[in-house]
């Protein structure tokens, strides 16, 4: 299966041809996707367009590997309808041709660094425009390799404000391009085929994809990107290995220093040297991760360009249940002493194992949080926070369970398929455990199961729903087998009672807090073909109060009350400084001016912990190395967003007439 176009610029093209295998599950996958998604036909008719769009960004993210003459070769518009004929020829040759340029990529870099010390000139007024999908491809292979020559020049000022002199940095970024180079031949077909399959099936939306043969540990990477290592969920970024979210009970979340949006830079094992793993596959990087439980791994991690490298030393381990499960503690909030109970749900769990072996003593979301909520009525708390930050979901019939806890019963959430059936899922107890007054804690990270059970609350008028704007994550999807691997497909999608879904949209809280987390980063509405928010009917049921009656007034006592907590004035400004940092657009390549801006950075962000530390009564810092520390050891009372959420529940019982009562 030769070609007839012929792309110029390069002296030779890797080729990787596809077979009359991969051209048959083409067709048979196309095909399933049509008539199994939740998408309508007319929603992908939409779509399909960006299919070309999508194979682009999959094979040359950064826009630094192709032209606008080799994009319009290989006429982008026509590859959905090649793909569903199972006519690849063309999209493997436009892969082949991103691998091709890579490789000459590096040839160059290798070439300058050849050169000597000095051989890169970090001198110049110059900047490296963020490249992104509003950014066109060059024009031709002098604008492309002017293009390289930042990339490297950006490369090189990474490692210097890491710093490493100038003689490790060139030998570091040899090291780095001559394995990535060793890399590029490693690459196999089904890596070309899943590519394209991947493409096609994401203009469905981001959820649905093909999942290859593979192993048992391959295919658990590929499932849920996973790392049993150190309990992270990582993707790949550009050039680098992101980590996306951390596992609630895994080493690095109970660390408390690798956080969501860090790239991983290097991975050393114990106390041997580091690895470069800038570059690499993503199951490339997860083996260097992975190892036996009780083994040391030590990761280079960075939050951004020029923030700083920090080494992360974590113990391998199996996630434990225990660290999983509800946590149970007591906070005095008030100017009086007054107390309210804080129940911590990392996850939504069950263990069904020995729920059908009939232990009585099965553990589970819901039975943990009721004991915990009896323990809480013992200790005389005024109110129960139900803290989901960072909880990704989990068991959906825990989701509604839990929220029985808090009702007599009723419904809790829809479930559409992708026929239009609807399906109803309730608290049918009749028990209450918890009749007082009650509030919702979320952020960005809390998906799925979390929505869920945020959205009750507040349909319900249970309660207030207090922080940032959840994730957006409500679909469900299903794994179909075909001839070779998976599909993983959405087949269904979450509503509230109200009617509202909660994808794309997520749940916004009654009372926002600001986000720690960029949403043009993370989050569902992040995703260039997540399905979009709609409604459907709204179910019959009884609204308990409304708390959102009384929002304006207690919105007004809250920002009297954090315009003089330092905790809070603190968190306000570190979030405006993230966003501000992440919208820039233009990185300099000028290595005096980097220095300054890291300087003056660094700088801003220690004002701002010595200006809440001032205020505390505290000892200031003098560097910002200082500012980490185990969160886990950290006190409650400076969880702004935990603290102010407790005051605005006290807040809600002083003026409700209703809850004063209790």
């Amino acid at each position: 299966m030769s070609s007839a176009l012929v792309w110029m610029g390069s002296a030779r093209a890797l080729s990787i041809e596809p077979t009359q295998d991969d051209s048959i599950l083409a067709q048979m996958i196309t095909r399933e996707l049509e008539l199994r998604h939740l998408a309508s036909d007319a929603l992908f008719a939409e779509r399909k367009p960006m299919v070309g769009q999508l194979i682009l960004k999959a094979i040359d993210p950064s826009r630094s590997l192709l032209t606008q003459e080799d994009i319009r070769q290989a006429d982008i518009d026509r590859l959905p309808d090649q793909i569903e004929r199972g006519l690849l020829d063309t999209v493997y040759q436009l892969y082949g041709l991103s691998l091709t340029r890579s490789e000459e990529r590096l040839d160059y870099w290798l070439d300058i660094l050849n050169q000597g010390v000095g051989s890169i000139d970090l001198t110049d007024n110059e900047e490296l425009r963020v490249r992104n999908k509003e950014t066109p491809w060059v024009t031709d292979l002098t604008s492309l390799k002017d293009l390289w020559r930042k990339q490297l020049e950006n490369q090189a000022i990474g490692l210097l404000l890491a710093d490493r002199t100038e003689n490790e940095t060139y030998k570091a970024l040899t090291r780095r391009y001559n394995s990535q180079k060793n890399r590029i031949g490693q690459t196999r077909p089904d890596d070309i085929f899943a590519g394209v399959i991947n493409a096609y099936a994401g203009a469905y939306d981001p959820h649905t994809s093909y999942l290859p043969p593979a192993d048992s540990e391959t295919f658990n990477i590929n499932m849920s990107l996973s790392l049993q290592g150190i309990g992270a969920v990582l993707q790949t970024e550009d050039e680098f290995t992101k980590v996306v979210s951390l596992i609630p009970g895994g080493p690095a979340e109970m660390d408390g220093r690798l956080k969501p949006a860090d790239r991983i830079l290097s991975i050393a094992q114990g106390s041997e040297p580091f690895e470069d793993v800038v570059g690499w596959r993503l199951d490339e990087v997860v083996q260097k991760i992975r190892g036996p439980k009780g083994s040391q791994v030590r990761l280079e991690v960075q939050a951004g360009d020029d923030a700083p490298n920090r080494e992360i030393v974590l113990i391998r381990d199996r996630v434990q249940l225990e660290e999983q499960s509800a946590k149970g503690q007591v906070i005095e909030a008030g100017t009086n002493g007054e107390k309210i109970g804080i129940i911590k749900i990392p996850t939504f769990y069950s263990d069904f194992t020995a729920k059908q072996a009939g232990d009585p003593n099965y553990r589970s979301t819901t039975r943990d949080v009721k004991k915990l909520l009896n323990e809480l009525r013992n200790q005389d708390v005024q109110g129960v926070i139900i803290d989901l930050r960072n909880n990704g979901g989990g068991s959906l019939q825990e989701a509604y369970e839990l929220f029985g806890l808090f009702i007599p019963r009723g419904p809790v959430v829809q479930i559409q398929s992708a026929g239009g059936r609807t399906d109803v899922r309730g608290d049918r107890d009749p028990d209450v455990s918890w009749e007082g007054p009650m509030a919702v804690l979320v952020n960005r990270l809390s998906a799925s199961a979390s929505e869920i059970f945020a959205g009750a609350v507040q349909d319900y008028g249970r309660g207030l729903v207090i922080g940032s704007q959840t994730f957006g994550k409500g679909t469900v999807q299903a794994l179909l087998p075909v001839n070779e691997g998976q599909l993983k497909l959405t087949i269904a999608k979450f509503y509230r009672i109200s009617g509202q879904s909660t994808q794309h949209q997520g749940v916004i809280p009654d009372i926002q807090f600001p986000s720690a987390f960029d949403p043009k980063e993370i989050g569902e509405s992040a995703l260039d073909t997540a399905l979009p928010w709609d409604q459907i009917r709204s179910l019959r049921y009884r609204p308990l109060d409304t708390p959102q009656a009384r929002v304006a007034q207690l919105i007004d006592r809250h920002q009297a009350r954090i315009a003089s907590d330092p905790n809070f004035k603190a968190l306000l400004k570190r979030t405006e400084r993230a966003l501000e940092l992440s919208s820039e657009t233009g990185i300099s390549l000028h290595l005096a001016t980097r220095i300054k801006e890291r300087e003056y950075n660094n700088q801003a962000l220690l004002n701002i912990e010595n200006a809440r530390r001032t205020g505390l009564g505290l000892p200031t810092i003098k560097s910002v190395s200082e500012l980490e520390s185990d969160a886990k050891d950290a006190d409650p009372k400076d969880d702004a967003s935990l603290m102010e959420s407790a005051r605005i529940l006290l807040d809600e019982i002083q003026i409700n007439p209703r809850l004063a009562g209790l």
